[in-house]
């Protein structure tokens, strides 16, 4: 069984690391992320098969549990007022229930095969490394003293990479504090500047912002640090902001601090207007939506061809108000067992969970497997230092 077991969490590592860039690599048409998860998953059901016990957290796996089921049933009043094969059509039903089966999935894996501190080092360090690989894929062509505005590359949006960028640094900053290897604290070290440089590159807003949210986790290292560690911390500091200034185009440095204006003044890149639209469509149907994948269908009417921009707004238009009910009830539980932890993890998981929110206002992510990792993964910290007997039950 330990065998079983062991391939089984090397498949879970291998899906935490390919989620951040889901889809740029494939073995037999399909993607990493989807042998990777089938393999964990299914070894998992041989586990317990086996006599392995189903490990569970009723305060998180309801909520997600009521939420997938509530998003699948939605199918069965979604509205389709435009041709299927139509270019218009974001994705099709299939897909947007596999989507919720695959978070379905992950919230489970996690709690199945993880059951150690050191699994939870390794998970950081798995999407730690995946991050690593899109910053690869986003700088290797990148021309430094080029007039390019934002530095994107295909099939993968910007501003999602730029989140998905800064929800990984709490997890490094966790990594440095808490991993014994060298190696491990290195690979730490390193992504933090990385990730900075790619998502000041991406030019966008919502990353910034978010950026700087991932990086709050380093004041009490910073305030507890001797003479020397504050010195050091300032001149890291001023030579990273030298080098972004002679490394990152002008207009993208301006086109980032153009966000209280935008906030302020402007659309936020026609997202506002999108939204009243998706207002006016939710109020036909306020409670329930209109279904499963038809927020591109009901809103082509005025013309739009973008998703919500919201996550939020994406759910109440299309699942109602009792989606985003199941849907905030996950994130509270995420906060709320964030507060059960150490004063430092509990900083840096609030400020992961912060970003993973900041982010879906702007985004519509929360069909994305990373965002789901990022709720279970206080939970599953919370539980692992508490231990079974006072937050989960089997």
């Amino acid at each position: 069984m330990n065998t079983i077991r062991n391939a089984a969490v090397f498949f879970m590592m291998m899906l935490i690391f390919a989620l951040p860039t889901d889809g740029a690599a494939e073995v037999a048409g399909m993607s990493l992320v989807k042998i990777a998860g089938l393999m964990a998953f299914g070894l998992m059901l041989v586990l317990m098969v086996m006599g392995a016990e189903l490990t569970a957290a009723p305060a998180l796996h309801i909520p997600i549990l009521l939420y997938v089921a509530w998003m699948i049933l939605s199918y069965t009043w979604s509205e389709m007022p435009i041709p299927y094969e139509s270019e218009q059509v974001a994705g099709g039903y299939q897909q947007a229930v596999k989507s919720n089966l695959y978070v379905l999935m992950i919230a489970l894996l996690l709690f199945q095969l993880a059951k150690t501190e050191k699994h939870i080092q390794m998970l950081s360090l798995a999407f730690i490394l995946g991050d690593l690989w899109l910053v690869y894929l986003m700088v290797k062509d990148y021309q430094i003293g080029g007039t390019t505005v934002r530095q994107e590359i295909k099939d993968f949006d910007a501003n999602e990479v730029a989140v998905k960028l800064a929800m990984a640094m709490p997890m490094a900053i966790y990594l440095f504090t808490v991993a014994r290897h060298w190696a491990l604290r290195g690979v730490a070290v390193l992504y933090l500047p990385l990730a900075m440089f790619t998502i000041l590159i991406t030019g966008s807003r919502t990353g910034a912002v978010t950026m700087l949210l991932g990086l709050t986790g380093l004041w009490p290292l910073i305030r507890n640090a001797g003479v020397l560690g504050k010195l050091a911390a300032g001149v890291t500091a001023v030579v990273l902001i030298v080098g972004a200034a002679n490394v990152v185009p002008q207009q993208t440095i301006e086109r980032i601090f153009s966000t209280g204006k935008e906030i302020s003044q402007g659309t936020l890149n026609e997202r506002s207007v999108i939204w009243g639209y998706a207002y006016e469509e939710w109020k036909q149907s306020p409670l329930v939506g209109h279904g499963l994948s038809s927020f591109r269908r009901v809103i082509n009417q005025y013309n739009v061809k973008y998703t919500a921009h919201n996550s939020f707004v994406s759910i109440a238009a299309e699942q109602g108000i009792i989606g985003v009910l199941f849907y905030v009830s996950v994130i509270g539980v995420s906060f709320v067992y964030a507060f059960f932890l150490p004063p430092l993890e509990r900083l840096l998981m609030l400020s992961m969970l912060g970003i993973i929110f900041l982010g879906q206002m702007s985004l519509t992510i929360h069909d994305r497997m990373h965002v789901w990792f990022a709720y279970s993964l206080p939970v599953l910290i919370t539980y692992i230092q508490r231990g079974s007997s006072t937050l989960i039950s089997k």
